[in-house]
């Protein structure tokens, strides 16, 4: 038999879209992000799995793991306060929502291939922009996921009784005939009880004719949101059973010759090999080498780890395009491409250590900041990305390189959020100052810096600043960093229950707790352009990181 989807079932998919978009603009309008983001992503995922569940519909399994970093990275919004970790876990939250609405019915993500990433994504935006029309349109309540059977299409049809009235109509009708009792009853009962009645007038006084752009703006808004989420539900109801790997059996087209492969990658090779040997000798054979060509030590550091994190990159990609195009369907032809291959991965592994190692320098000689933090952290990401092309080239499994980019993307976000990148910092910076290279400098710290972190960074910098250990320079130095913080961040006593956020309310607990220990100090503007600064024991320090 055919298995239907009921009408009530079907409208419940734009029920629960709108009132997870009026539900967001009462998380987020005119309110701080905190843990809004979570339950906003909780509630969409929620608009759209309930009426499918209601109405039976088969998830696979598999499917249901992309729950796990969406609801994860979400949660980790109100965890993490760093900038670019927020929007690293932004991206990956509502990047496994859409891969999860893509292969919803089919649960088969784990084996598309690099174009059915791009042919399912570029369908899902479509539907995003037009799911909303064709769910209202579409004429078919039956279930896509079903067939009739032969048995049940020779049996006889019995007459259809007469279709009920749309329930949208239902519901409008009831409104308008609710709407006189209403008024009645408010109106008795708030003159029954003055409590009530002033709560009821509150309510009244809540439209303000003044604010009717603000309203519009917002209804408007609620609208786009339901909108998208409709279609969103639609693309994941209907069309995730249409988003197969047409391409996962197919063998690569082949555009080049072994003998052209093996040229490009003999080439490269070559280049990358005199690299490395110049690398040796004047890198990791020390700095005397170093400065035997009129470089110190710290000018060699500060030069070319960018451009060796791309080389590193472009590598893999080329690797990766030429392992897709190269005939090879004689046994020689396919080890002699995998031998030039791992060749290529070798150097390149090779020339990462070396950005690694430049980056170190430049860390040692200037401290660390979250640029060079994120780049460290991605250079082990793609060391282990490299180690992952090597054995997929030599099982002959490079299809999967698609999953293993997923899933490092995933661990690279989880790693920055278990880090704390802010803290991280921290931690970095004043165990550089306490080295003994350090501490005999004016200034070891570059405390200008720590004022400019995220609130991730507060309890960190508290510990220290307990510590009775730390030498007087250093503590003065931390007092100006927690001063300044009390002085320029704005730190609301009352939020919102939905823009709760773990960090900041750490940051407000540690900073409350330590006020009073703080020695005396000054806030004051310099007349240079550099801004702000606190003043402790006639020893200026600066509120940002611009003062040299």
């Amino acid at each position: 038999m055919i298995k239907k989807i009921s009408m009530s079932t079907k409208h419940l998919f734009w029920i629960f879209a709108l009132a997870t978009a009026v539900l967001f603009d009462q998380l987020f309008w005119d309110k701080p992000g905190g843990i809004n983001f979570f339950i906003f992503i909780l509630l969409a995922i929620l608009g759209g799995l309930i009426p499918m569940w209601v109405g039976r519909v088969t998830i696979p399994w598999t499917s249901y793991l992309l729950m796990v970093p969406a609801l994860l990275f979400s949660a980790f919004t109100f965890i993490r306060a760093e900038p670019m970790t927020t929007v690293m876990n932004g991206v990956l939250a509502l990047g496994s929502l859409v891969l999860f609405a893509i292969s919803l019915r089919r649960g088969d993500w784990f084996l598309y291939d690099f174009r059915d990433h791009l042919l399912n994504g570029l369908k899902f935006a479509l539907n995003a922009l037009i799911g909303g029309i064709l769910f209202f349109i579409e004429k078919d309540q039956v279930d896509p996921g079903t067939e009739q059977t032969a048995e049940a299409a020779s049996q006889p049809t019995e007459p259809q009784p007469k279709p009920a009235a749309k329930p949208g109509l239902a519901f409008l009708r009831g409104i308008l005939l609710a709407l006189p009792l209403l008024l009645v009853f408010a109106l008795l009962l708030a003159s029954a009880d003055p409590v009530f009645g002033s709560r009821l007038f509150d309510l009244c006084t809540w439209f303000d004719p003044e604010n009717l752009g603000e309203y519009l703006f917002r209804l408007g808004y609620i609208l786009a949101i339901a909108y998208i989420l409709l279609g969103v539900y639609f693309f994941g109801w209907v069309r995730s059973l249409e988003s197969c790997q047409k391409h996962k059996d197919s063998p690569p087209r082949s555009l080049l010759g072994t003998i052209e492969a093996g040229v490009i990658l003999g080439a490269v090779n070559l280049l990358f090999l005199s690299f490395v040997i110049i690398q040796f000798t004047y890198l990791f054979g020390g700095d005397q080498n170093i400065t035997i060509e009129g470089f110190t030590y710290a000018e060699y550091a500060r030069r070319g780890f960018f451009e060796l994190l791309a080389v590193a990159i472009i590598s893999a990609l080329l690797f990766y395009a030429l392992s897709q195009v190269t005939e090879r369907k004689a046994q020689a032809q396919k080890w002699i491409f995998t031998a030039l291959g791992l060749a290529l991965v070798i150097l390149v592994s090779v020339m990462l250590l070396s950005a690694y190692t430049r980056l170190s320098l430049y860390e040692e000689a200037y401290g660390f900041t979250r640029l060079r933090t994120f780049t460290h952290i991605f250079m082990i990401w793609t060391g282990v990305g490299l180690i992952a092309l090597a054995v997929l080239e030599v099982t002959r499994q490079m299809k999967r390189l698609p999953l293993i980019l997923i899933l490092m993307a995933m661990l690279f976000g989880l790693t920055i959020n278990l880090l704390n990148v802010d803290g991280f910092i921290v931690h970095q910076n004043l165990q550089r100052a306490l080295a003994p290279a350090q501490a005999e400098l004016e200034e070891p710290l570059d405390a200008g810096y720590l004022t400019e972190l995220s609130f991730d960074a507060v309890p960190p910098l508290a510990a220290y600043y307990r510590d009775e250990n730390l030498p007087g320079n250093l503590h003065q130095a931390l007092s100006a960093v927690l001063a300044c913080w009390l002085e320029t961040r704005d730190l609301p006593k009352q939020i919102p229950w939905s823009s709760w956020h773990y960090a900041r309310s750490a940051a407000a607990a540690e900073l409350s707790d330590i006020k009073e220990s703080l020695p005396d100090f000054r806030y004051y503007q310099s007349e240079d352009p550099w801004g702000w600064f606190v003043e402790i024991n006639e020893v200026a320090y600066p509120c940002s990181s611009g003062w040299d």
